[in-house]
């Protein structure tokens, strides 16, 4: 994968875009984490033509001071997707980037082929919340995140122990707080006022053992969406694509071919 920059409303966004792949265009929408997804991207690239955007505020990716609530944000995209011609094209996206997917979907259905989303974001279920997770100790998250906290994929969630790690703790900093945006106090934003307009086929992917966002959601979203289909990978928490990446490429593979 190659890193490029994007220029958005003539530079009033400059969004670093991770590209790399052949053959049918794809776009990727990362979650809330910022986590390093490179090697599941480098999969991907293997099958398609990926574009991969950090949202503003993540990684080098800037603007994120013109966004002040969920639809500024929808807006940004479309504008982004203009920029770089992604139209009928299929989407992939986890958690935070699942929850804009699925709207900006509500909001053009035309523009999307088929949605494979990842534990999105969304919609609430008082019985069964999403966690306030901003608040979580590193131990925490990394047990919310992982079915095993202690694998080699939850080295990627370990928060930076080392002097020289300044930059890498103040991504993580800047990461949690442009997600708080749009994910805090609870995920809800109306979704489910919407959700009815994402009408291409949609995969809804879910980690089993996720402690971010609970499985049951995945049938709370499928009894929401006109043609919806559910797996729940096994041995996985909320970041399924890195824990159980093979697992959810095989899922992704038999979806999007």
């Amino acid at each position: 994968m190659e890193t490029t920059t994007v220029r958005v409303r003539n530079g009033a966004f400059e969004t670093e875009v991770l590209k790399g792949g052949s053959g049918q265009p794809l776009l990727y929408l990362h979650g809330e984490m910022g986590a390093d997804e490179r090697g599941f991207l480098d999969e991907l690239a293997g099958r398609f033509e990926v574009t991969a955007p950090r949202h503003p505020g993540y990684g080098a990716s800037t603007g994120d001071d013109h966004l002040i609530e969920l639809h500024d944000m929808l807006y940004y995209y479309l504008d982004f997707l203009d920029e770089v011609g992604l139209r009928d094209i299929p989407v992939v996206a986890h958690g935070l980037g699942g929850m804009f997917a699925l709207e900006l979907a509500a909001m053009q259905p035309e523009r999307f082929r088929k949605l494979a989303v990842i534990a999105p974001f969304g919609l609430w279920d008082a019985v069964n919340p999403v966690p306030d997770f901003f608040v979580f100790s590193p131990d925490d998250l990394k047990q919310a995140n992982f079915h095993n906290p202690d694998s080699s994929a939850a080295e990627t969630m370990a928060m930076p122990q080392n002097e020289g790690d300044t930059q890498a703790i103040l991504e993580r900093v800047k990461s949690q707080r442009v997600a708080a945006k749009y994910l805090w106090p609870i995920p809800n934003r109306g979704l489910a006022k919407r959700i009815h307009r994402v009408r291409m086929p949609t995969l809804l992917l879910w980690g089993a053992s996720d402690g971010i966002v609970p499985v049951s959601y995945a049938d709370d979203f499928a009894g929401r969406l006109p043609d919806a289909s559910k797996e729940v990978i096994p041995e996985a928490g909320h970041l399924a694509h890195l824990e159980q990446q093979d697992r959810v490429l095989a899922a992704l593979d038999r979806f999007l071919s």
